[in-house]
């Protein structure tokens, strides 16, 4: 099974990149091929913008993965610039892909900015998500380490049930 996780917080802070990195961490434990994509790494234009050679790189890594793996930074209770730009322009081939999600926001109200994205892969791509996501606060947080043993736990109980799903539906 092939996965990549998106990471698309373009923050030098980023704390949904550390969730999506402990992510990996756990799932190539699982022998699972994990790709991790972090978004400051690649160079992306807004849809009305020539296509960088990295979007090309993208939407060809988003085609031959089996699932994927979107974390995302909450930002003004919605899902940031750069993710939608990706959506817009690099998931033309994630139609029926199974996903998942992962974010990170600074308190507790942004909850429910991630059914923006459930909505635009659900309608958009028609794909099929994992019903737990992961939502983690500051608070969970001390520095670069995960510090809440709930946060670590659901993580775990995530990537199983990702790992299980997943692995049902390619075969």
């Amino acid at each position: 099974m092939k996965t990549i996780i998106l990471s698309s917080s373009l923050s030098p802070k980023s704390r949904s990149f550390l969730l999506c990195k402990e992510m990996g961490d756990i799932l190539t434990q699982k022998s699972i091929q994990v790709d991790l994509v972090d978004l400051r790494d690649y160079d992306i234009n807004p849809f009305h913008r020539p296509r960088t050679p990295d979007m090309d790189k993208l939407t060809e890594k988003i085609k031959t993965a089996d699932n994927i793996i979107i974390g995302l930074g909450i930002h003004n209770y919605s899902i940031s610039d750069a993710l939608k730009i990706v959506l817009d322009n690099c998931f033309t081939e994630a139609t029926g892909k199974f996903y998942g999600i992962i974010a990170a926001a600074g308190g507790q109200r942004s909850y429910l900015a991630t059914t923006h994205l459930t909505q635009a892969c659900m309608n958009q791509w028609r794909m099929i998500q994992l019903p737990r996501v992961i939502y983690a606060t500051g608070g969970d947080f001390v520095g670069e380490d995960i510090a809440n043993e709930d946060l670590k736990d659901r993580l775990n109980h995530f990537a199983e049930e990702f790992s299980t799903i997943g692995q049902k539906l390619i075969d």
